[in-house]
């Protein structure tokens, strides 16, 4: 009893151990991911505004050229002020000179001024520019600034040039950094109350350009920044940040992160964004599951302790009661025998055996004192007891020839189930090749061509995340049935993979081999498996190879053919039918 709950208890540690450790390790990854695909999408939505900012200063170039190159009446200053308006994140935008006066602006401010030193004009006088954020200079005094913070600005610029490519001067626009923030309080409104993560932004440098308040101006460094600086360009990993202004006020986080990209018109500033949640926040989920899970375990074992201790129990009191019963037994008195009991199937059956033994002696005894009297009753006796050992050996023959009839039916089931898929019923990959080896044999000796279709399921991935690996199984035992009455009786049809089917024709050409592979893609088209709500469509690509073997052929090259047929198929687009022939022809061209 106590080994038997010892083991009952290691079973189900070891598996509560092995269970919490996937689960917590999955939900730890799904964590993981989320923050990563929030910081993608933040990048995403970075890059698509800084873009729609440089076409709109590159259509306002294009109007603005225009206007000046015509001597038209427009108003420049009214073109820019209507920029301003239509996205208010802009702080200033202005008409440069080639020799870099500002000649109009958005609220007609430094008009006049020369700004040819200024790196953004030097820049966009070569070509689209965008500049990395930095405090603002000529316009801190001149704007409205509601925070305590210094203004920053991100710089947008495009030149101007005539018809015959000269410069003709620079529109330039100045970007609140406070922008990027707006941003990523839009993308994280609906989401904020389940993820509840942190948004940061830091330049090339790795400084925090943007996030907590006391994170500004903080550099980034670290396991964090060696990811960030190599490929692939987002990711997620925890590491130790900077939780305030105070460098010694540490604090381990899980991060999300992603790198922007350029573009074909002008190179980004390679700024970081970061999303970034305490670890001991970002994985309670995984903690609390694991303790949960364990909890589950350890009541589970009690319950099977219990369970098992009541059985022991029930299994044993009829047992002791037979016992007892039997030290007390007395062949001359009946009342004392052991009772017929029907406690479960083998204590009827031990107690009846028992009873019967009893009798059985009992009566031998009286026969053995009966045969001492009577020696013609004894001979009469004994040749009874003969009779009934030869009807027993004639039972015990039958049954044995009934057990075995019963051995060859369960082999014969066994080699039938060792060929046979469990799932579809068709031959497996090892039947498969027993019989094409057969096949290849048999076209050498007779001349014949030997065909081969391999084909697979179009994108059977996605029907067992979107629907379940249930609806799966099914639509594998939908595909094989749909097939199996496409192809002829002849032809040897088996699953040799996951989603991954053989066929083999013989006396069969390339070309009859590419109708079959046809006709077996439009039967699975055509006939979709029926669902509890709809319809699943199912598509096959297919390749087909053909040979006519020589004794140094052997099937795996028929279906290295075929399967490259197949990729070609798979790489065409799916939902195809490809020769091995059409390969050759194109390696010959």
């Amino acid at each position: 009893m106590l080994l038997f709950g010892g083991l009952i208890l290691a079973t189900t540690a070891l598996g509560t151990w092995l269970i919490s450790s996937l689960a917590v390790e999955e939900l730890r990854k799904s964590t993981s991911q989320n923050l990563q695909e929030v910081a993608v999408q933040l990048r995403d939505k970075i890059e698509i505004d800084l873009h729609e900012r440089y076409s709109d200063l590159s259509i306002a170039a294009a109007v603005t050229t225009q206007t000046l190159e015509g001597n038209q009446s427009v108003n420049v200053t009214s073109i820019l002020n209507a920029l301003q308006d239509n996205f208010p994140s802009y702080a200033w935008i202005g008409l440069v000179s080639a020799e870099g006066t500002v000649l109009s602006s958005t609220g007609n401010l430094l008009e006049g001024v020369d700004v040819s030193e200024r790196p953004w004009f030097r820049e966009a006088s070569k070509g689209p520019y965008l500049g990395d954020a930095h405090p603002a200079l000529l316009l801190e005094s001149k704007l409205d600034n509601p925070s305590a913070s210094p203004l920053r600005f991100v710089d947008v610029a495009v030149p101007l040039y005539r018809n015959d490519e000269t410069l003709m001067g620079v529109l330039g626009a100045h970007l609140y950094l406070h922008w990027v923030a707006s941003v990523g309080e839009s993308l994280l409104a609906p989401l904020q109350e389940r993820l509840q993560v942190e948004l940061m932004v830091a330049d090339r440098n790795g400084r925090v350009l943007i996030g907590p308040r006391d994170t500004i101006g903080t550099e980034i460094s670290g396991p964090l920044a060696d990811a960030a600086a190599g490929k692939p360009t987002s990711g997620y990993l925890t590491d130790t940040m900077t939780a305030s202004s105070d460098p010694d006020d540490q604090e381990r986080y899980l991060i999300g992160f992603s790198r922007l990209r350029d573009r074909d018109e002008y190179t980004s500033f390679d700024w970081l964004v970061l999303v970034r949640k305490p670890t001991d926040e970002a994985f309670a989920p995984a903690n609390e599951l694991r303790l949960t899970l364990v909890a589950t375990g350890f009541l589970v074992s009690l319950l099977l302790l219990l369970s098992a201790a009541v059985a022991a129990r029930w299994t044993t009191r009829p047992l002791l009661r037979m016992t007892e019963e039997a030290r007390n037994l007395d062949p001359e008195q009946p009342s004392t025998l052991i009772r017929q009991r029907d406690d479960y199937e083998e204590v009827s059956t031990l107690s009846s055996t028992l009873r019967n033994l009893i009798l059985k002696l009992t009566a031998k005894t009286r026969e053995m004192n009966e045969l001492n009297t009577t020696l013609e009753h004894r001979v009469e006796e004994r040749t009874r007891e003969l009779e009934d050992a030869n009807a027993l050996l004639e039972d015990e023959i039958v049954q044995r020839d009934a057990m075995r009839r019963e051995r060859e039916t369960l082999i014969r089931q066994l080699e039938e189930t060792v060929r046979t898929d469990a799932l579809t019923g068709l031959n497996n990959r090892r039947h498969y090749f027993e019989l094409g080896k057969t096949a290849v044999k048999k076209a050498v000796r007779s001349g014949r061509p030997l065909s081969a279709i391999m084909f697979d399921a179009d994108y059977f991935k996605k029907v067992n995340d979107s629907y379940g690996h249930g609806v799966g199984d099914k639509a594998l035992v939908h595909l094989s049935q749909l097939a199996a009455e496409a192809l002829r009786d002849i032809d040897v049809l088996a699953r040799v993979g996951g989603e991954e089917f053989a066929v083999l024709l013989e006396n069969t050409d390339e070309q009859s081999a590419a109708e079959v592979a046809e006709r077996l893609r439009s039967t699975i088209e055509d006939h979709p498996l029926p669902l509890e709500r709809g319809r699943l469509t199912l598509t096959i690509s297919a390749g087909v190879a053909t040979f006519l073997p020589d004794n140094s052929d052997d099937l795996d090259t028929l279906l290295l053919y075929a399967d490259k047929a197949l990729y070609q198929a798979k790489t065409g687009g799916r939902n195809r039918v490809f020769r091995y022939s059409d390969i050759q022809q194109a390696n010959s061209n």
